[in-house]
């Protein structure tokens, strides 16, 4: 009786973790970009926001709008106007 226990118990185990790593190791997924708004919507925000921007991170971002693709991620301090 307590060998069948135990199986039971064994057998609930290796479902429950191979459940759970499937979850977590099944989980491939690519990013999709969908733009929401319109390039010249875009283009004049950033225009907008050029006084936060370096001439090189304006140019950077700029491109990428007028190519239609995702931006890159820009990190700068804080800067004082």
């Amino acid at each position: 009786m307590k060998l069948k226990t135990i199986a039971i118990y064994l057998i609930g185990l290796f479902l429950i973790t191979t459940t759970i790593t499937g979850c977590v190791l099944g989980n491939e997924g690519t990013l999709n970009y969908k733009r929401t708004t319109t390039v010249g919507q875009e283009l004049m925000d950033l225009e907008k926001a050029k006084h936060t921007l370096t001439e090189e991170e304006y140019q950077k971002l700029k491109k990428q709008i007028m190519k239609g693709g995702p931006f890159p991620r820009i990190d700068h301090e804080d800067k004082d106007d």
